[in-house]
């Protein structure tokens, strides 16, 4: 098993304190790049050699083997999985790695502790499965646990450490900004605290706005794998389109993307052939990707959706100075 970072062994110790007090529900803020999958397998293991039985749920299909490898590639073996028919289903293994969605439709399995991945996106059937299981001990884990409401169901915040203090420290990567232009959002409606889709996505979809993505990359982006974040599947496949005609090569990643595209356009990032990723809110979390630059064309009201872009940059890489940030919205402030 990997060693733990100063960081992560704190978290643990705090952790451990949290639960000696009687808190059955603490909340691990881990922000990106701080080894939460390393500090889950962790906590799995510690369980399993008290002879505890672990759920680690995760909020997407397509993080269910990603973990499976990250807890296989730490000693953890006797793992089974809960999602539709996966080769890997084993109902008696000790640590059960369980998609949110396959719980909801399947009796919920018996365990020790159930470990909450990107807790902040609160799924119904987690709070209904803590209202079942009053002593169960529930742990979430998230970048971001700031949705409104999370408070009525954990009972504890750890911040073990902040983006700044990992930026410092070496563990993340440091990071510069440039606001190449600001788009006129006047009359956008906001619908559920956030910048309404469709009104958004007329403003972004603009040609002049489009263009000048691709050209203040060209100017500023110094060549580096990106990330681009659009509003919306036509939003993003504008921008796909103006970077192909100015022959910067460039993939396209929705929620319709399969497993098998998102792996080959991954591997062709990681080579170098594909320059620029835009996608369509798929790449905010479970990206470990050796990403240098972000390009923010998704103007957001909401901190935690911004932190989530922005972190995918902030991970350290050999070679890598630091991130760059082109920030076509209306920038919250990250620190």
């Amino acid at each position: 098993m990997r060693e733990l970072r100063p960081h992560q062994i704190k978290a643990i110790d705090m952790l451990k304190r949290s639960i000696i007090a009687g808190h059955k529900r603490p909340m691990i803020q881990a922000s990106t790049g701080f080894g939460k999958t390393i500090l889950a397998a962790h906590i799995v293991n510690g369980a399993q050699a008290k002879g505890n039985r672990v759920v680690f749920t995760v909020p997407a299909v397509s993080l269910i083997d990603q973990t499976v490898r990250s807890f296989y590639d730490n000693g953890i073996r006797e793992v089974g999985v809960i999602q539709a028919d996966h080769p890997m289903t084993n109902p008696s293994r000790p640590v059960q790695v369980a998609s949110v969605q396959t719980l909801q439709r399947r009796d919920l399995p018996e365990t020790d502790m159930v470990l909450v991945d990107e807790a902040h996106r609160a799924h119904r059937i987690i709070f209904e499965w803590m209202a079942k299981k009053p002593n169960l001990l529930f742990c979430g884990l998230s970048a971001t646990p700031w949705t409104k409401g999370l408070g009525k169901y954990y009972d504890d915040l750890i911040i073990a450490s902040t983006t700044q203090e990992l930026i410092d420290t070496g563990y993340l990567s440091d990071f510069r900004v440039f606001a190449p232009s600001k788009p006129d959002l006047t009359g956008v409606r906001t619908t559920a605290g956030d910048y309404n889709e469709a009104d958004l996505s007329e403003v972004m979809d603009e040609p002049g706005l489009t263009a000048d993505i691709v050209s203040s990359w060209i100017k500023l982006g110094e060549n580096r794998p990106t990330l681009c974040f659009a509003v919306d599947r036509k939003h993003a496949k504008s921008i796909k389109k103006d970077f192909t005609d100015a022959g910067v090569p460039v993939a396209y990643v929705d929620a319709f993307t399969s497993d098998y595209e998102r792996e080959d356009i991954r591997k062709s990032f990681a080579a170098g052939h594909t320059k620029v990723v835009v996608n369509v809110g798929v790449l905010t979390t479970g990206v470990d990707w050796d990403v240098r630059c972000i390009i923010l064309a998704r103007p957001t009201k909401s901190n935690a959706l911004y932190t989530q872009i922005i972190g995918r940059g902030l991970r350290t890489a050999d070679g890598k100075p630091d991130c760059l940030i082109l920030d076509h919205s209306v920038a919250l402030p990250l620190r």
